[in-house]
């Protein structure tokens, strides 16, 4: 009994440390886009919030490394692809893995990314949730294998001059100017 909770907690800490992972580095390049898309006149104050979301998501990460070093667990890759998330991790000199469905992964996610800004958990179903799993387009089968994950340091971020909207612009001062 007391293996199956420990596996259970293990589990837990894996699953979070991923989550906590891909919500990190999705704020992080929003933030990056938001800051320099030029197309908001207060960029300041909504990379201001996604930026709490980052240091909430560091925190969090920190304290679930800790629980890492305690329990001699290690992360050894992770892999996403059409169908879930996966990672092999080694857990007191055991290899193990973990996997989570992508519409599940993708709805705590969002869940979770919303509690970091301040936001209600409660989630409206409007179109800024994310779709469910059958409204997304089937890919061709090369796109289905495994593709490791990334992971990029905030100060590694490709410059967001990748993410601007240039044709957006003159269309934006257009507006503005015979407004």
């Amino acid at each position: 009994m007391i293996s199956s909770v420990t596996a259970h907690n293990e589990s837990s800490l894996v699953k979070s440390y991923l989550l906590l992972t891909f919500i990190q580095k999705v704020f992080e390049r929003d933030s990056l886009i938001l800051e320099e898309s030029g197309m908001l006149k207060t960029p300041d104050l909504y990379v201001e919030m996604v930026n709490a979301g980052v240091d909430r998501t560091g925190i969090l990460l920190s304290e679930i490394k800790h629980e890492f070093n305690k329990c001699h667990i290690r992360v050894l890759d992770i892999q996403q692809n059409h169908s879930g998330v996966h990672a092999t991790y080694i857990s007191k000199g055991n290899k193990e893995q973990f996997s989570m469905a992508m519409p599940v992964f993708r709805k705590e996610m969002y869940e979770r990314m919303r509690a970091y800004l301040g936001l209600s958990t409660s989630m409206p179903h409007t179109a800024a949730s994310p779709l469910p799993e059958k409204h997304h387009p089937e890919f061709p089968d090369s796109r289905l294998a495994s593709k490791p994950l990334r992971f990029v340091e905030r100060s590694l971020v490709t410059s967001s001059s990748a993410y601007k909207r240039k044709s957006l612009r003159p269309a934006a001062s257009a507006a503005s100017g015979s407004a």
